[in-house]
């Protein structure tokens, strides 16, 4: 297993449950990191990953409820201070299909979970 498999800026370890070394690549889903990957490779951004696949200990830890998208590996929780930078990793997200956002002053969460609905959120 290569760490960089399959993508051209991100690092699959990006993704790991902090409990688990190379949960990221084993249980991530391929849609969110490969669009991630689009994305930042597109506008040149090196994302500071926050959160990606959670264990269920980690989960239960964090207080993330039961149908949380990233005990399955479908969301994406990552550090975005600017505006600018937020609106191009938003916009290049949406022409990649995803349609599940929410956003904070210094936070951009996505995910692709198909059982959710679309959805833009403001913490």
């Amino acid at each position: 297993m290569s760490d960089t498999e399959g993508l051209r800026v991100l690092k699959w370890s990006m993704f790991d449950s902090p409990d688990s070394e190379g949960s990221g690549y084993s249980f991530m889903e391929r849609e969110p990191v490969v669009a991630l990957d689009r994305v930042c490779h597109k506008y040149r951004i090196s994302p500071k990953i926050l959160l990606g696949y959670t264990s269920k200990r980690v989960a239960d830890r964090m207080s993330l409820t039961t149908n949380s998208s990233h005990r399955v590996g479908m969301a994406v929780k990552l550090q975005c201070k600017h505006y600018r930078k937020r609106i191009k990793m938003i916009r290049g997200l949406m022409e990649e299909g995803v349609t599940r956002f929410a956003i904070s002053r210094d936070e951009l969460y996505f995910d692709t979970d198909p059982l959710k609905p679309p959805a833009f959120y403001y913490w």
